[in-house]
């Protein structure tokens, strides 16, 4: 029986909104967002889309940085509604990554910080992020990076996870997914367990 992985992500994180952030799971989406934060570059007034915002802590921290106009899209409305509490300067929406309830064009950045392998269809998601950003906007992937445990840890959490894990992707296999949408890549790095794409959706 195929899982429902996005209602096993809804079903996790409406549990562990309050206490994301002191979670482990908080303390590890910590260094992605600040490997965003150090190397992301956008001009100011951009409109910028953080998919898997959860409490919206990285929109604060990019906050710090630029001024812009920032919304977050979750899928569990306990943690939209927490982001909104705690970032009242910000919108939140709760939604799937697979649709998006955005207009065409509507958007110059689109942030995916350490959610990539949570998505069921990622060639789904790659043409909503097409959709929705503005020709020559650009999207930023920051994700896990497993290179000698991969196939392992793939094995286990398609039998174990309870948190909507669907895959954790090599480096090539995302550059790849993100060409074959039709970006252009910008930057793709490795830093220890961080693999880091910058590209833009041609104009």
């Amino acid at each position: 029986m195929s899982k429902n992985y996005e209602k096993l992500s809804e079903t996790y994180y409406d549990q562990h909104a309050k206490q994301f952030e002191r979670s482990f799971d908080g303390f590890l989406s910590g260094f992605f967002k600040r490997y965003i934060l150090k190397n992301l570059d956008f001009p100011d007034k951009a409109r910028v889309l953080d998919v898997g915002a959860a409490t919206g802590r990285l929109l604060g921290m990019l906050a710090t940085k630029h001024q812009f106009e920032g919304v977050g899209l979750d899928i569990s409305p306990q943690m939209t509604a927490l982001a909104q509490k705690q970032h009242p300067e910000f919108s939140f929406v709760t939604g799937s990554a697979m649709q998006f309830p955005f207009e065409n064009q509507s958007f110059d950045v689109l942030i995916c910080s350490a959610s990539f392998h949570h998505f069921p269809s990622p060639e789904t998601f790659l043409r909503e992020a097409e959709r929705v950003l503005k020709p020559g906007g650009k999207i930023v992937i920051a994700e896990i990076r497993m290179p000698i445990f991969h196939g392992l840890y793939n094995q286990y959490i398609h039998h174990f996870s309870k948190e909507g894990d669907v895959k954790v992707y090599r480096f090539d296999e995302l550059m790849h997914l993100l060409e074959t949408a039709g970006f252009v890549l910008i930057n793709g790095r490795k830093h220890l367990q961080i693999q880091y794409f910058e590209a833009y959706k041609k104009a």
